[in-house]
């Protein structure tokens, strides 16, 4: 299935007394613009992965939801909003537990949910920002030295075209090497979407790539993010930032073992 995003990330303009209704998957997010300030409210829809719709309607606030207000200049009659990628780190699983020789290199395919931002302003001063999924959280490594991420329900695929379309979805290509001289048996990746940037495919949103080098069992892995576009499905609109540059030549881990798993409710 191909998804329209023409009209989602677009600049939307409202006037005074108009809400726009901005679905995305699960995601419901309602802006409305009254006279001297805008209200929004949100909330997640089971059951509606394959949506992808922008809409406009006029009349009073449905009281029935929770809104929240946020004072803008009188003049603002425009907001932007923009798909980000997840402000920590996530945990993925390839599709079964995998086994890299040395010297060997393995390419994935990792499906994750966006975030939806509201910004406004020739500067995109963001306003509000949410997650287009519920996630749960789980830690990575050992209590020592580990971090807090996201557990998502996805799995590392070995061809993008395996992955089921979603709207709020975004395909995040990784090369993985085991540059050692030991196999690499690993159930578990720990990957850091905040730093790359979102395009804009014939078929699906992207980021830029990733590729991760295995250097033994008590070494810290080596990640390099790429800034470009990734040459897969004609991808080359620029819809998103990275939310943080990386330092060139950082050390991340990124390997995990089950004896390290610790899953948070």
């Amino acid at each position: 299935m191909m998804f329209n995003y023409k009209d989602l990330w677009r600049p939307q303009t409202l006037r005074p007394g108009q809400t726009l209704d901005f679905c995305l998957g699960s995601l419901r997010l309602r802006i409305h613009r009254s006279q001297k300030d805008w209200r929004i409210t949100h909330e997640t829809e089971a059951g509606v992965d394959e949506r992808c719709t922008v809409s406009f309607s006029d009349g009073p606030l449905d009281p029935e939801h929770e809104w929240t207000r946020w004072v803008l200049e009188e003049k603002v009659e425009q907001i932007q909003l923009r798909p980000r990628l997840p402000d920590r780190p996530f945990i993925v699983r390839p599709e079964m537990p995998m086994c890299l020789m040395p010297k060997q290199s393995v390419h994935f395919f990792v499906s994750l949910p966006v975030w939806v931002s509201v910004s406004y302003g020739v500067k995109y001063q963001q306003v509000f920002e949410v997650p287009t999924d519920i996630l749960s959280n789980s830690w990575f490594g050992p209590f020592t030295e580990g971090e807090l991420c996201y557990a998502v329900k996805t799995s590392a695929m070995l061809s993008h075209e395996d992955l089921l379309p979603r709207a709020n979805r975004v395909v995040f290509p990784i090369e993985v090497r085991n540059a050692s001289r030991e196999k690499l048996n690993f159930e578990r990746l720990c990957l850091r979407p905040q730093y790359l940037n979102i395009y804009q495919g014939d078929t699906r949103m992207w980021t830029s790539k990733a590729r991760v080098s295995y250097r033994g069992e008590e070494v810290w892995s080596r990640i390099v993010y790429s800034s470009l576009a990734p040459d897969f499905d004609n991808a080359k609109q620029l819809l998103g930032k990275a939310r943080e540059p990386l330092q060139r030549g950082s050390i991340l881990k990124t390997f995990d073992t089950l004896r390290q798993r610790v899953d948070i409710s």
